[in-house]
């Protein structure tokens, strides 16, 4: 029994001293003064054979004298985006930790050769969250990387908050994720749409429309009024959106879709029923009587407009940006959801609009 007795107490002092050296700390640790936090990404496709990538990183208020001067810019050349990384470690004292990454910009080159190459290292390496929000530059990317902040926001915060419903961000916006852009790339029924932006003299930049995409390439851009559209189907129209009519200035605020769809004959049938709800914020006085019924006819038309445009450019280019294929997927084979943007250039849509106004707003009387 004492050997028993022996063996155990062993096992235990082992298993002890095990313990102790598994639970001694992060031997690799970075301490976070001597990290770098990226709070944006730009990735610059120069030539066929390198690429430019540059990094904004927010400066402590403890470093910096002046609040709006508060970002710290690095770039760097290199083969693929990790390379370009490594690469500008060659430049820096400190650790570059793209863990805390905001926003990743992407200019117009490089959404026409193909987002994928360069998206893919966030994908395998995880090393950027993927919550981060994406977007297109369209124009020189050096300004929105090199320029101060003009509400002295922290760097990437900025971008962040501009498409955030919470602060800056409206519907036709349309916020994009990292994680959203590479789910669609796997799925043929669901074409990507990513916000366009464009250096902006007064603000840090603005947003000129949302560009589709035919698989991971650039195919075309609607625009912001269209992008309503697409916001009224998706439903993500989930705050109030402006309008302004000829007689009339509106607010609209949308309730409810519906989409009702059928295969004929291997030809895809949809029909789009959007309730819409609006409040009159201004009438003009100059142009004479503005009745309701005027209002919502003249709505009426231009929702219909914007449908039509919308629904002929995404299918021209075979680009299925609101996900109607993913209402067919039960009635395909596994192997036809290829054919799918096919399929969606032959298809049929209509739309109906249900227009109410809800609120006309206060305005004086004669007596």
């Amino acid at each position: 029994m004492r050997p028993f007795r022996r063996v155990r107490q062993l096992a235990a002092i082992s298993l002890s001293a095990c313990m102790l050296v598994t639970s001694s700390g992060c031997w690799d640790s970075r301490d976070v003064d001597n990290r770098m936090l990226v709070g944006s990404i730009g990735i610059e496709d120069i030539d066929d054979e390198n690429l430019k990538v540059w990094f904004r990183v927010p400066i402590t208020s403890s470093t910096s004298s002046n609040d709006k001067d508060s970002s710290f810019t690095a770039s760097a050349r290199g083969v693929t985006v990790m390379d370009a990384i490594n690469r500008v470690q060659y430049k820096l004292s400190k650790s570059l930790d793209v863990s805390s990454t905001r926003a990743v910009l992407m200019n117009m080159k490089t959404a026409r050769v193909g987002l994928l190459p360069y998206l893919e290292f966030a994908i395998r390496d995880r090393s950027v969250p993927l919550d981060a929000v994406v977007a297109i530059i369209d124009g020189d990317m050096a300004p929105l990387f090199t320029r101060k902040n003009p509400i002295g926001e922290l760097s990437g915060i900025y971008t962040k908050l501009y498409f955030e419903p919470y602060a800056g961000g409206i519907p036709r916006k349309n916020k994009t994720t990292l994680w959203e852009i590479y789910s669609k790339f796997l799925n043929p029924t669901h074409a990507n749409l990513v916000p366009v932006l464009k250096d902006d003299k007064e603000s840090l930049f603005t947003q000129i429309g949302n560009a589709y995409f035919n698989g991971d390439k650039y195919a075309g851009m609607i625009t912001m009024d269209e992008s309503l559209i697409y916001e009224m189907i998706t439903e993500r129209l989930a705050d109030t959106e402006i309008m302004l009519m000829s007689r009339s200035d509106i607010k609209v605020v949308h309730k409810k879709t519906k989409v009702h769809t059928k295969l004929e004959n291997g030809k895809p049938i949809i029909n789009v029923v959007i309730w819409v709800a609006i409040s009159l914020t201004d009438k003009s006085q100059n142009k004479g009587v503005t009745t309701e019924e005027d209002i919502k006819r003249e709505l009426d038309g231009e929702l219909h407009r914007l449908a039509r445009s919308l629904t002929k450019k995404t299918q021209k280019a075979g680009t299925d940006i609101v996900g109607f294929g993913n209402r067919f997927r039960g009635r395909m084979h596994p192997n036809d959801y290829d054919k799918w943007p096919d399929m969606y250039r032959n298809a049929e849509i209509n739309y109906k609009f249900h227009i109410r106004l809800r609120n006309s707003g206060l305005e004086f009387l004669e007596q």
